[in-house]
């Protein structure tokens, strides 16, 4: 049976190493040493007595693009193939070693016991020298929010909020690992944001190595497994942040506006953001529609204040049933469901949620619509909901022929003079036009919008052209009216 020693070996001094007695009694059969990668000292002396030594980080070099889990996945690949041609090997790791270390867990989750065995081997801890750190280097002692945050470079996709606290990152021993670094914490801080690269001094104090900003830490090169970066807590507002800065702009000591309001007075303000919203993404750049984003979420975080203030719920509990509900409804992504197509999506989520609400088998309630939608958007919502049934034109030519006799029709009425059956026939008529939109995957609320958006560019350049000329429209003909019209059409075309 082959035997994987998982060694911690403290802060990666060569004197620990060397008080292993690797080659002598205690580890007869190791001729292989693996690292991360390994500081030169070590390599040096394991070579000089003839030791293969692989650093992992070197290996894996080529798996470029990989994700961090995939990227561990692997090593342990490396690890696990090695063992497989010898009856030893020796893993090395920092500290005792960490029992959060991704790869330690990797190993032990696949190691087959049937064949090989595991064993530790403990060192010297290091986290007293990493709190000793940072409450020597944090402007408030020990991180902002009082504490420290440890990960594993491999790990770091499990990051999810801007981290209150100092956070140290173990084993950015690759190109990869370095880079999937920036990438992933770009999301949390701003690109010029220090990141401190610490590693033990001969004396064994762990001290600043060098600093690069985040968006260049690449350019910093790769470190062995000895090496920490250390960054301070995040300068953006988190989610908390803004529950916390409503919850005071609500307290007796807050905004007296903010006071006053409550689920109702909110409701106009809750519609204009999400128009807002829209029209950024139709005419604004990235800057505006962040704005416009950040406007709408006060929205929800306000509404979910005067909830908390009930007793009723929190905007914890609103994250945490949405975040369940697209795990449920999404099987097919997060379970072992299959569904091919969007389709056999559509069809499973409505599945999934007349399970949920409880349905036992009321047909109609498969048409049932949120109250207050406008007329188009429940048009085209109820078209989708048959469509998915099967209940569709199998060609758009079917949809263009039914737009066509019911604009027959909707003439027919206006001869007949029946105002009843023209506002009857108007309405087939925009059901259709609805149809004719969804069928080409065009939103007939948006494609509206931007219509009318359109007309009230255009008539503002007429009503420029008429005070330019007077200032009373009385004075110009419909021929003149259209004639600056069309410049405006001409103008918008020439961007």
């Amino acid at each position: 049976m082959a035997v994987l020693y998982v060694a911690g070996l403290g802060k990666g001094d060569l004197n620990s190493l060397k008080a292993l007695e690797l080659g002598e009694d205690r580890f007869p059969d190791v001729r292989t040493c693996i690292f991360h990668s390994a500081p030169f000292p070590l390599k040096n002396y394991l070579q000089e007595k003839s030791f293969r030594v692989i650093n992992l980080g070197e290996v894996l070099e080529k798996e470029a693009g990989a994700a961090l889990r995939d990227l561990n996945g692997k090593a342990a690949e490396v690890i696990l193939d090695v063992l497989e041609n010898e009856e030893a090997v020796i893993l090395f790791l920092p500290g005792k070693p960490w029992s959060g270390d991704a790869l330690l867990k990797e190993l032990c989750s696949r190691i087959d016991h049937g064949k090989n065995s595991l064993k530790k081997i403990g060192g010297e801890e290091i986290w007293s020298s990493i709190m000793e750190y940072a409450g020597k280097n944090s402007p408030k002692g020990v991180g902002r929010a009082g504490g420290i945050m440890l990960l594993d470079a491999h790990y770091l996709e499990e990051l999810r909020d801007p981290p209150r606290c100092d956070l140290f990152i173990f084993h950015p021993c690759s190109k990869q690992l370095i880079s999937a670094i920036k990438d992933n914490l770009l999301k949390y801080y701003p690109s010029d944001h220090a990141v401190n690269i610490l590693q033990f001094k001969p004396d064994g104090e762990l001290s600043l190595y060098s600093s690069y900003s985040l968006g260049k830490i690449e350019e910093a090169g790769v470190f062995h497994c000895w090496t920490f970066f250390h960054l301070q807590p995040s300068p953006l507002y988190s989610l908390g942040d803004m529950a916390h800065l409503m919850e005071q702009l609500r307290s007796p000591q807050g905004c007296p506006w903010d006071r006053q309001q409550d689920h109702d007075s909110l409701k106009p303000y809750l519609l204009e953001e999400a128009f807002e919203v829209l029209d950024a993404i139709n005419n604004g750049g990235a800057d505006e529609l962040c704005e416009e984003l950040g406007d709408l979420l006060l929205q929800v975080i306000f509404h979910s204040q005067l909830a908390s203030e009930k007793k009723e719920f929190t905007i914890w509990q609103v994250i945490d049933g949405i975040s369940r509900k697209i795990f449920r409804r999404h099987p097919h992504v997060f379970q072992n469901e299959k569904l091919s197509t969007a389709r056999d999506v559509s069809l499973r989520w409505q599945e999934i949620k007349k399970m949920e609400k409880g349905d036992k088998g009321d047909k109609g309630e498969r048409f049932a619509l949120t109250p207050g939608l406008p007329a188009l958007m429940k048009a085209q919502k109820l078209q989708k909901r048959a469509a998915d049934l099967g209940f569709d034109w199998p060609d758009i030519q079917g949809v263009l022929s039914k737009l066509v006799e019911e604009a027959r029709e909707l003439s027919d009425a206006y001869t007949e003079g029946n105002r009843e059956k023209i506002e009857e026939e108007v309405g087939d008529l925009f059901f259709s036009l609805v149809n004719f939109a969804r069928f080409l995957k065009i939103d007939a609320e948006i494609a509206l919008n931007f219509t009318v958006e359109k007309f009230i560019r255009r008539f503002k350049y007429i009503e420029k052209q008429v005070n330019q000329h007077g200032g009373d429209y009385s004075s110009f003909s419909l021929k003149e009216l259209d004639q600056w019209w069309e410049e405006a059409k001409a103008l918008e075309k020439e961007g």
